[in-house]
């Protein structure tokens, strides 16, 4: 079966053509900018500090709407207050009453109350991820997918249009200092966002330059098996195909299974028959020092010379996929050279809270075993010759219980010590027999092979004490790198503040 995308003319408005793409079943209209409220309608949204969400709300005001939220955590969602909006502690149906539009977050539920009061009042309750493809979906649209560094390659790829000159508008996943917010209000032509694959949210998009970055067994309760989930993928960038094309990574098995095939793909990464082959200069490596690696992009459209701020090898790759789409954007490549130079990286990705002259404090958002591997990596080249201890938090029962082996593998294979907190549930109710010990267990199982790092189950309160201790010379030189999804990112800050003297701030 297949179904039929718009191409949009070079303005990147009217259609010019149909192209037909594969699809498992028929999807119903993809959304545009018309048929969302008309601006100065208030939207509200729920469950407004998630991530998503600020960076939604970044992008509503920005096209002139009135702006509330609300959620339970009761924390200040600047990106809202900002703009004028209101954000209320809790739910509650009166929150809806003078809403036109209301969109909800994955996480909340169908038959929430808010929302249940909206559909009384006749108000329609959209996906938070398809009002964002509402206000991107007319645009030139860059949608950038993957199973890991999509947070990453999002930003850097708005950062380099913003650096040719595209004035792009813009959502990521994570807080980017250079803006201080998930998102970029831009006047021009070029969206570029995050193609979140959860609960199939990227296929609410239309992208024109769709980019693929990995793809491996994650959200299978979405999906319900790896096949199903490699087809989505190929949903999602072959509407991309006859268009701005796709761009997969070289170096991800599973990035080329779904992307290769298709038509108008090319490949990006440290391979080196990648299209789009990324070099580390002399003296380079992409790994962590205080200055910005100087490395080369051999291109199609010629050899771009660039220099990267961000630590780490994985981060040289995502760089490349970056500057590619930008090129493809059509982008001068003189003008890409120091876009990226004072990247450092989006908050929860390898950010650096604290430093003494015996602790370092560094938090990420790492909570899959590839991305686990890939941070204790450039973790170690941030401080060389420090001790380098792992607090690790599992995110979701289901995915502890799939890769409890590989990630005790990972923390094993590339920490000094690592410590294991309790499992953070999130949208899960716990699942009998599964919990952080799996982990533990097969950390014990591979080390009677012998020559593995010791890895431990721990709480929040032991890990500051070790950290307090640390910092007061009871130990060498530590670099603590917390990592997970869930709330690890709270007790990292406990820790920062302990570090810099400032726990009683």
């Amino acid at each position: 079966m297949s179904a039929e995308a718009p191409v949009r003319a070079p303005d990147g408005r009217a259609p010019e053509r149909t192209v037909r793409f594969p699809v498992e079943k028929p999807e119903r209209r993809l959304a545009r900018r018309s048929d969302l409220p008309g601006p100065g309608a208030e939207v509200h949204l729920v469950g407004a500090a998630g991530a998503g969400m600020r960076a939604l709300a970044v992008l509503l005001a920005g096209e002139g709407y009135r702006v509330s939220g609300c959620d339970r955590s009761g924390g200040d969602v600047e990106e809202i207050r900002a703009s004028g909006g209101l954000v209320q502690e809790g739910h509650d149906p009166s929150h809806v009453l003078r809403a036109s539009l209301v969109v909800r977050s994955s996480a909340v539920p169908e038959e929430h109350p808010e929302l249940r009061a909206a559909r009384e009042r006749g108000v329609p309750v959209w996906r938070r991820a398809r009002v964002l493809a509402a206000l991107v979906n007319d645009r030139t649209l860059v949608g950038v997918s993957g199973t890991h560094g999509k947070t990453t390659i999002t930003a850097m790829t708005a950062l380099a249009a913003e650096a040719a000159g595209l004035d792009p508008c813009a959502a990521v996943g994570g807080r980017l200092p250079t803006w201080g917010s998930y998102a970029r209000r831009g006047r021009g032509a070029v969206a570029v966002v995050e193609a979140d694959e959860f609960d199939r949210s990227f296929l609410e998009l239309d992208p024109d330059l769709a980019l693929v970055s990995a793809v491996e067994e994650e959200h299978l309760e979405s999906y319900g098996s790896l096949e199903a989930l490699e087809s989505a993928y190929r949903e999602f960038a072959g509407r991309a195909s006859d268009r701005l094309g796709v761009l997969w990574c070289a170096d991800d098995p599973g990035a080329g299974r779904v992307a290769g095939g298709l038509r108008g793909s090319a490949s990006y990464g440290l391979a080196p028959d990648a299209d789009y082959g990324v070099v580390a200069g002399e003296g380079g490596s992409g790994g962590g020092g205080p200055e910005p690696v100087c490395a080369v992009l051999h291109a199609p459209e010629g050899e771009v010379p660039f220099r990267l701020g961000a630590p780490g090898a994985h981060n040289l790759q995502n760089a490349a996929g970056a500057l590619a789409a930008a090129l493809r954007l059509g982008a001068d490549p003189a003008r890409l050279e120091a876009a990226l130079a004072d990247f450092t990286g989006v908050a929860r990705r390898l950010e650096l809270l604290a430093a003494s002259e015996r602790v370092v404090v560094v938090d990420d958002y790492a909570h899959h075993p590839t991305e686990v591997a890939a941070s204790l990596a450039a973790a170690a080249r941030m401080q060389p010759g420090a001790r380098l201890v792992a607090v690790f938090q599992p995110h979701l029962y289901s995915r502890t219980r799939r890769f409890a082996a590989e990630f005790a593998e990972a923390l094993a294979a590339g920490a000094d010590l690592a410590l294991v907190l309790p499992v953070y549930g999130a949208r899960e109710a716990p699942i009998e027999g599964v919990d952080s010990r799996l982990i533990l267990e097969a950390a014990r199982i591979q080390a009677q092979a012998g020559g593995r790092a010791p890895v431990e189950g721990t709480l929040p309160d032991e890990v500051l004490d070790l950290v307090r201790a640390a910092a007061a010379g009871q130990s060498p030189r530590t670099l603590f790198l917390f990592m997970g999804a869930g709330d690890v990112t709270e007790l990292a800050h406990r820790c920062a503040a302990a570090v810099m003297g400032r726990e009683d701030a």
